[in-house]
């Protein structure tokens, strides 16, 4: 993307970090002694949808309505939630707080338009089934707000880990991150809960920063699929994948470039391109990672060229890959979960 300078000479976008994004607003709720959580991105109006599954164990609500050829494609709120399918009640409490402010009416043919994926955090969170995910949807929406949001062991992310490849016992914390920038006036950003089977990557050093760990002692470092192989194919359960594999890195990209639906599922398909940057393995068969795409349509370019998309589809990557680098170094330690911002784990 172009810009002619006072010179009148073209010349590059900057990009330019921000702490808030237009039109959206972002909340987190926790169960305060069961370490699962659920976060919404709440929209200011209705607004095109789009998601794409990677992950060969997805977990979705509702997100067939936004499949291409759909009418029901632009939504309200897309919300990220613990509890692998009990974390869908969330919907129930985020509905609740859609009629309460009046954004729709119960009743006369108005439907509250809400998707949303989960994460497989039941080995974190021993006691879910006290848990309201109900609740926990409808205080995420009284919690929202535009700005930055916090990070880390919040919401959906309370109960995320990653570096499961040698099951629980050796992970790491995962958690939630957000990361938005403006590049001339388009506007992107990404909210990430990473729970990841594999490992996180520092996309300059190249090297693990959080993920399985060799041994006890997180100062042994980590190992990579490739060392473990023979005890990986090991470890499995009656359905193929024991309980302790099974995992997922969800998300949501904003832009606020005007595309159509068609255009928003490139998107969210390019934007996948951020896990794989930073994730090792990615898009595994117990993985589900899910990311949804969404356009506030508050940006109007003269045309959609295949270059526009091209650029939008890799600036949303680009947030994703930083959101969920934030989401590991935001973390903090839960049930004994060892986390990146510990100093002893630097």
């Amino acid at each position: 993307m172009q810009v002619e300078n006072s010179d009148g000479h073209q010349g590059e976008r900057k990009v330019i970090e921000i702490n808030s994004f237009p039109g959206i607003a972002i909340g987190h709720a926790q169960h305060p002694e069961v370490a699962t959580g659920t976060t919404v991105v709440l929209l200011e109006k209705p607004c095109t949808t789009a998601f794409e599954a990677r992950g060969g164990w997805p977990g979705t609500y509702d997100a067939s309505s936004v499949d291409p050829g759909r009418a029901f494609y632009k939504k309200e709120v897309i919300f990220l939630t613990g509890g692998d399918v009990y974390g869908f009640d969330a919907a129930t409490g985020i509905r609740r707080y859609l009629v309460e402010k009046g954004r729709v009416r119960a009743g006369f043919g108005e439907t509250p338009g809400i998707v949303g994926t989960n994460i497989y955090d039941l080995e974190v969170a021993k006691g879910f089934e006290n848990v309201s995910y109900e609740q926990l949807g409808y205080l995420a929406c009284l919690n929202a707000k535009n700005g930055a949001p916090e990070m880390g062991s919040v919401g959906a992310g309370v109960g995320a880990t990653v570096g499961k490849l040698r099951g629980m016992r050796y992970c790491f914390k995962g958690g939630f991150g957000f990361y938005a920038f403006k590049l001339g006036s388009a506007l992107f950003c990404a909210a990430v809960v990473t729970n990841a089977l594999g490992n996180i990557v520092d996309p300059e050093s190249g090297k693990v920063i959080a993920g399985t760990r060799r041994s006890a002692d997180p100062k042994d470092g980590f190992v990579e699929l490739r060392e473990i192989a023979a005890e990986y194919l090991e470890r499995r359960g009656e359905s193929g994948v024991s309980s302790a594999f099974r995992s997922t890195t969800i998300g949501v990209v904003v832009t606020n470039v005007s595309l159509s639906h068609e255009a928003m599922y490139k998107v969210a398909q390019m934007a996948h391109d951020g896990l794989a940057r930073v994730i090792r393995p990615v898009h595994m068969m117990a993985d589900g990672d899910t990311i949804f795409a969404v356009s506030t349509s508050q940006l109007e370019l003269s045309s959609e060229h295949y270059s526009l998309v091209d650029v939008v589809g890799e600036m949303c990557a680009e947030a994703v890959e930083r959101a969920v680098i934030r989401a590991v170094k935001s973390a903090k330690s839960v049930a004994g979960i060892p986390a990146l911002s510990e100093s002893a784990y630097q």
